[in-house]
């Protein structure tokens, strides 16, 4: 009967759009939602511990069983077809947008193989299987009617660590696999490049647009499909980290620093820097003298 109620729960959870929704070593069955046709909102992993199970993702049957992991990505199609009486499972759903401003462009590791290899699911024995556990573990301890700052901030950084691990996994088991090309993913790599190389004083999309020979209009769209952001705001957050560092680790003035950014003047860089972070560089600065 516990079992019952937390499978329903977790429904409940999942159709309110949660930020992550997660079954610890659940055993014998599933949400009954997995059972209908359910359009995935989220990222899933589902970690087979034992027995097996038959699920169908976009039309097509898939197989998992001990010591295997399922991956099924944003927007499948997907539904439990059978399960056997052993299947023991832990599972995990999280939204990535709510922890995009963290993760910056590294979520673009998983992106980018979902580009090459354009799969809905996928089903490996990482041979991380404990470790994804333990995640999911230390996500299931968090209520979804938890209030605290502390816990909220400590749940977004797990779900940061999970995502930084997956990513690792996914580059791992794709290391060896022959690339298709990709025109847009190109195109996004050589933007990063350029960027790096020239975002100190070039902040415009026409910029990059050019030197990559395209249309601004194109460049923005293929940028936004990819990673989520505009090219302004990937150009800012590549300032915003120098100016992070030159605050951190030298003892530049914030004149220097904004001279060496290319601002008109320090004041012009105190509002950029005030509306990417929150705060004036001066408080930046003290509040990271505070914490050492």
């Amino acid at each position: 009967m516990a079992q019952k109620q937390r499978l329903a729960d977790f429904d409940k959870r999942l159709h309110a759009a949660n930020m992550v929704c997660t079954l610890h070593r659940e055993q014998n069955d599933f949400p009954p939602s997995f059972y209908g046709d359910l359009l995935l909102q989220h990222f899933c992993i589902i970690v087979c511990h034992s027995g097996s199970f038959r699920f169908v993702c976009n039309g097509e049957e898939h197989h998992a069983e001990a010591e295997q992991t399922v991956f099924l990505s944003k927007g499948c199609r997907f539904h439990i077809s059978e399960r056997n009486s052993e299947c023991l499972y832990s599972l995990v759903l999280y939204r990535t947008d709510y922890i995009r401003d963290i993760l910056g462009t590294t979520i673009l590791g998983m992106r980018f193989y979902e580009i090459k290899y354009p799969m809905d699911c996928r089903v490996w024995h990482t041979c991380q299987e404990a470790e994804i556990t333990h995640y999911i573990s230390l996500l299931s301890t968090f209520s979804s009617r938890t209030r605290s700052e502390f816990a909220n901030n400590e749940k977004t950084l797990l779900l940061l660590a999970l995502t930084y691990r997956l990513c690792n996994i996914y580059s791992r088991f794709t290391a060896d696999k022959p690339t298709a090309r990709n025109p847009k993913a190109e195109v996004y790599m050589k933007l990063l490049r350029l960027i790096q190389k020239h975002y100190m004083s070039e902040r415009g999309v026409k910029f990059y647009a050019e030197k990559l020979c395209l249309s601004p209009k194109y460049l923005s769209t293929i940028v936004k499909e990819l990673s989520g952001f505009t090219v302004q705001q990937l150009v800012f957050q590549a300032i915003t980290k120098q100016a992070i560092f030159y605050l951190k680790n030298t003892e530049k003035s914030i004149k220097e620093i904004s001279d060496l950014l290319h601002f008109a003047n320090a004041s012009d860089f105190g509002t950029f820097f005030k509306k990417q972070t929150g705060l004036s560089p001066k408080h930046y600065k003290q509040t990271d003298l505070g914490q050492k």
